[in-house]
């Protein structure tokens, strides 16, 4: 095991330099990543094993700082809250985000943001770096503009999650976006905010990028041109931008290479979670993995959402197991087929904490999967539909496809495929709760869903309401995280909180 010891800020708004060691598996490379990232990167070799300082970042380290801001979302819809079989203090900050009363002093929300900038930060500093050298300084000169895609992808992936989650991300309008950063913070100066537009534009200018001139597939635990395509695609429809999102989203899944392509069978997604086979997907675009040892729990990223201290509430098999009647055919939401067997009571039986299987248990080889070729399909069905406002074949195809691949038969009443005579609205809604079940515990999506449908439905002030599926969640300011206050205490100014906070 190698180590590499990097020196980075925090956060480029208002963290001073920090430094930590961590340690991945990277073959010999041995170099050090100070804040002079042009003296670090002098050929490929460096080049390589910089890069992958920028990947620890992504997936963290210990106490789960790398997934804090792919899971704290599901608290947000009601999936997940703290354990109650343990009396821990910790528990109090995770009831405040579950019932949306959230404090800017959470802990697990500043270490999420910070955690984000620190992986900007690295991929930022890689660009800087990179820029200092040209490709002749590399023994393979195409690996050079394929480096430099990765990281932009990196960086796009940052901006878009921090977006998400302390940005107004569903109002094109809004100028509560987030500070982007495009060069490495050098200080601790504090930069203001960019409004939604603006970050939309930076992410996507790195997408473009990663589209251009990122490899095809050098393995799923690294970006590519695919996974760029796709984040592009969700990243056009959060914008309102239909046409352009379907367009998208229809060259990923008919396209791709075929190492990108819906695994048959739902449960060999996860595959043995013993075994390193599952980083080889076909049905993942881009996953990342813990630093570290796999089979050490404590580094592990998704142990959050495996049963400590969280545990998953009821609402995703109730949800699941509900049924809605479309041109008098009763559909079963799921029928049991993925939220309750991938599902299981964690500890001992009758122990009442419920984790999630897709991420195993002890030991294990974990995986965030940053995005699956079932939510490009999601994604190409809700865009198509809203594009046309109607429901078009092509659309009814790709929400039958995830239906079918999870076990749904032609015709009839329980777990079944939509029928033609399904309507716009029952459409936008079947898309919504099939998201909700296949890709539940997957970074949250089920409720930027709920934010964005209440947003184009009537501004939050009309038609769905996000409080008729949260009860909850009756102010739209907090649909969103605060910014930190320590980031708002030292900005003097340059940073302002979002509304109601």
């Amino acid at each position: 095991m190698k180590k590499i010891i990097y020196s980075f800020l925090l956060a480029p708004l208002m963290f001073l330099s920090n430094s930590c060691e961590l340690a991945n598996d990277l073959d010999d490379f041995q170099p050090l990543l100070s804040l002079d990232a042009s003296k670090t990167i002098v050929d490929e070799r460096s080049a390589e094993s910089v890069l992958a300082g920028v990947y620890v970042g992504l997936y963290g380290t210990e106490q789960n700082q790398g997934a804090l801001a792919y899971t704290l979302p599901d608290f947000l819809s009601g999936y997940i809250a703290q354990t109650t079989a343990f009396d821990d203090p910790i528990n109090v900050d995770f009831a405040t985000m579950a019932s949306h009363n959230i404090n800017t002093n959470n802990p697990f929300i500043t270490t999420a943001y910070q955690s984000l900038y620190n992986v900007i930060n690295r991929a930022n500093w890689f660009i800087e770096g990179m820029e200092k050298i040209t490709d002749t300084d590399f023994d393979n000169p195409e690996r050079y503009e394929e480096f430099l895609a990765e990281a932009k992808i990196i960086r796009a992936l940052g901006h878009y999650y921090l977006l998400r989650s302390y940005g107004q991300f569903y109002d094109v309008t809004s100028t509560y976006g987030i500070a982007v950063r495009t060069t490495p913070a050098k200080s601790d100066e504090a930069f203001p905010r960019n409004t939604v537009a603006e970050t939309y534009t930076a992410i996507i200018s790195d997408l473009d990028a990663g589209i251009a001139n990122a490899p095809d597939n050098r393995s799923k635990q690294y970006a590519n041109k695919t996974f760029a395509k796709g984040l592009k695609a969700k990243i056009l429809l959060y914008q309102g931008q239909y046409t352009e999102a379907a367009m998208l989203a229809k060259e990923v899944i008919d396209s791709s290479p075929s190492d990108f392509s819906l695994t048959p069978a739902y449960f060999d997604i996860f595959g043995d979670l013993t075994s390193t086979e599952v980083y080889e997907s076909s049905e993942v675009l881009f996953g990342t993995t813990p630093a570290g040892d796999s089979n050490n729990a404590f580094n592990t990223p998704v142990r959050l959402i495996g049963g400590f201290p969280l545990n998953l509430t009821s609402k995703l098999q109730d949800q699941a197991s509900s049924s809605v009647t479309i041109g008098g055919q009763t559909i079963t939401i799921d029928g049991t087929q993925r939220a309750s067997a991938l599902t299981a009571e964690v500890f001992f039986p009758g122990s009442g904490v419920f984790g999630v299987t897709k991420y195993g248990g002890f030991p294990t080889v974990e995986m965030i999967r940053h995005m699956r070729m079932a939510e490009v399909y999601l994604i190409y069905a809700e865009a198509d539909a809203r594009a046309n406002s109607t429901v078009t074949p092509e659309a009814l195809a790709a929400l039958n496809a995830i239906r079918a691949r999870a076990g749904a038969t032609i015709g009839g009443d329980g777990f079944v495929e939509y029928p033609a005579s399904i309507t716009l609205d029952e459409f936008l809604t079947a898309v919504r709760l099939e998201k909700a079940v296949e890709l539940f515990s997957e970074g949250g999506q089920s409720w930027f869903d709920l934010v964005r449908y209440a947003f184009v439905d009537g501004g939050f002030n009309a038609g769905f309401k996000v409080e008729d599926e949260v009860a909850v969640a009756t102010n739209p300011d907090k649909f969103i995280f605060p910014i930190p206050f320590a980031s708002i205490q030292v900005s003097n100014g340059n940073v302002e909180q979002n509304p109601g906070y």
